[in-house]
């Protein structure tokens, strides 16, 4: 009798197992489908182009020639980010961090979507603003200009296009520059999340009220002088603590040096310095 119910007890987990298998094998597959390949390029100092599936968007990617001192897109490049001549005419959405000129010019961006009818630009008041006073054509596209200003320590959020945005209120880092609205944008993409904080204050208090390590980050954009400090390294893993870490804002005259010196600081860093270059996760 208990040899008999060793069999039963047996054949029905078995068969329970037999029956789950299917469904953990369609579980994990519909995990593994929700997230789609990402190729990051660099467009110069903090510009970033994102692609994922029939998803484009750019952040910090609408500059001209502003100092030696920055990586600023080429002649060539530039011409076809304002033209929104192909690929680029698939963007559909423009996230600019701050105004200063190495990140964002209001001719660029608004030339950008005056060709480009398919594109919202996502920044600060200040740029909004900017675009509206200084581009001349601004009626054809002031209803793709969305303006999203919060508070320091607060946060926005939207979706653009099946791209979800939340904005961060960041504070620009150094004093003579408090006047400045600098964004942090966490972006989730095709099961990706992606995070890009400008030219963000170097400070335990100005990220953490949004609780960023719970996110379960992918990838940060993150300023190399962040990645050259004690204090910055112990905030980028306390307080981001983002599974890849890729530096940006590296100074072309350096861009050797400073490539090296993070890598040694920070193994496994990916270090952008040459326009055009591109990564795929």
């Amino acid at each position: 009798m208990y040899a008999l119910l060793k069999v039963v007890l047996f054949s029905l987990l078995f068969a329970i197992s037999y029956c789950a298998a299917p469904d953990a094998r369609i579980v994990s597959e519909t995990k593994s489908e929700q997230r789609r390949p990402l190729t990051v390029t660099y467009v110069g100092n903090e510009g970033v182009l994102i692609s994922s599936g029939p998803h484009q968007l750019l952040i910090d990617g609408l500059h001209r020639e502003y100092k030696p001192d920055y990586a600023f897109p080429p002649p060539a490049l530039l011409g076809a980010l304002e033209a929104a001549r192909p690929p680029y005419d698939q963007l559909q959405l423009l996230l600019v961090t701050h105004i200063h000129l190495d990140h964002f010019h209001p001719q660029s961006v608004g030339l950008h979507l005056q060709n480009n009818p398919g594109a919202v630009l996502v920044s600060s008041a200040q740029v909004g603003d900017d675009v509206k006073e200084k581009f001349g054509s601004y009626r054809e596209i002031e209803s793709r200009v969305r303006r999203v200003t919060p508070e320091w320590k607060t946060k926005a959020a939207l979706e653009v296009k099946g791209i979800k945005v939340n904005v961060l209120g960041l504070r620009h880092g150094s004093e003579r520059f408090s006047w400045i609205q600098n964004q942090g944008f966490l972006v989730e993409l095709n099961g990706t999340k992606l995070l890009h904080i400008g030219d963000a204050d170097m400070t335990a208090e100005n990220f953490s009220s949004f609780h960023l390590p719970e996110e379960r980050i992918d990838i940060a954009f993150i300023p190399y002088w962040f990645l050259l400090s004690d204090q910055g390294r112990s905030l980028v893993k306390e307080h981001i603590r983002p599974k890849q870490i890729i530096a940006v804002h590296i100074q072309p005259a350096e861009a050797e040096k400073v490539a090296e010196q993070i890598r040694k600081a920070n193994p496994g860093t990916i270090t952008l310095t040459r326009i055009g270059e591109s990564k795929s996760f």
